[in-house]
């Protein structure tokens, strides 16, 4: 865990990718690496919980994950995101979503022009999800040699398993902010959490087709229900929490951060394997120099 964690201390640390020399860095591409790339935000959680939430799980997820595979250089956190329906409460940093897209895809053909053919995204913040999903497709086709993929943590299947048998909460109880967040925070920051403050904001009214959330439901967020739409945060939330922070612990977060570390450990065993395969074009006739070329770098 990071400094500071409720966690023990691992023996091994990450090889930081930003710690290493230019002939390290070559000789780490030769050898096939994955780079792993922490992406989080900085938004208001609740009354009870500090803005770096979204920043301080996905990397306290990703670093141990990172320290058990010599063959994964862990990349510096991507600390700001996507985030303006948050701006009607105090805190939040957004950055525009054409930006925000095009600096992540710098990131990954910077990578990628390094001979690196293993990159993988790992998200701490909901609203990023669909905008990482653009990075990693846009990566793909101005790289086709190279594997551009990314997960929300979240999603993964050890917690949700884990989720399902220790949650406390009832639907909609770990949206944003709620016992998930909150359980996995305490474990880490147990001081940095006031529990006195925590709320159970569960305004947003359920619905059969919009926007049911839940990070620990039994379906994706975002294909929980048919129709998303996100309205500004102040109309769906009294105090910048959706769910029930009250229910939260220290065990359940050690418990669903143990299960997120375990999932990624798996995801980046196949990635590592996963095949690269060539482009198979079928066209019978390609036209050379025209105006609209997929695999050119815009």
């Amino acid at each position: 865990m990071s400094e500071g964690s409720g966690g023990s201390e691992r023996e091994n640390e990450p090889r930081r990718y930003d710690e290493c020399t230019w002939p390290e860095i070559d000789a780490a591409a030769e050898d096939g690496a994955t780079v792993l790339v922490p992406v989080g935000a900085t938004e208001d959680h609740g009354p009870h919980l500090p803005l770096d939430v979204d920043r301080r799980i996905v990397e306290a997820v990703c670093e141990p994950a990172a320290a058990a595979r010599e063959d994964v250089l862990l990349f510096p956190t991507i600390d700001h995101g996507y985030l303006p329906h948050h701006m009607d409460f105090p805190g939040g940093i957004t950055i525009d979503w054409r930006t925000f897209v095009e600096y992540v895809i710098d990131v990954c053909v910077s990578l990628s022009h390094h001979g690196f053919e293993k990159i993988l995204l790992v998200n701490g913040h909901g609203s990023n999800h669909h905008l990482l999903e653009l990075v990693t497709r846009q990566v793909i086709l101005q790289y086709p040699d190279v594997h551009c993929a990314f997960l929300s943590w979240w999603q993964l299947e050890d917690v949700r398993e884990v989720a399902a048998a220790v949650r406390e909460a009832g639907p909609q109880g770990s949206a944003h902010a709620g016992e998930m967040e909150t359980s996995i925070y305490m474990h880490l920051y147990p001081d940095r959490v006031d529990m006195d403050a925590a709320v159970r904001d569960v305004s947003y009214p359920e619905s059969r087709h919009f926007n049911n959330l839940d990070l620990a439901g039994e379906s994706r967020p975002d294909d929980s229900t048919p129709v998303t739409m996100m309205e500004w945060w102040s109309t769906i939330s009294e105090t910048g929490v959706m769910g029930d922070a009250t229910v939260a612990s220290a065990e359940t977060g050690e418990l669903l951060l143990e299960a997120a570390v375990e999932g990624l450990e798996s995801v980046l065993e196949e990635f590592a394997s996963h095949p690269i395969r060539e482009i198979d074009d079928h066209h019978a006739r390609t036209v050379e120099n025209a105006e609209y070329d997929p695999f050119r770098p815009r």
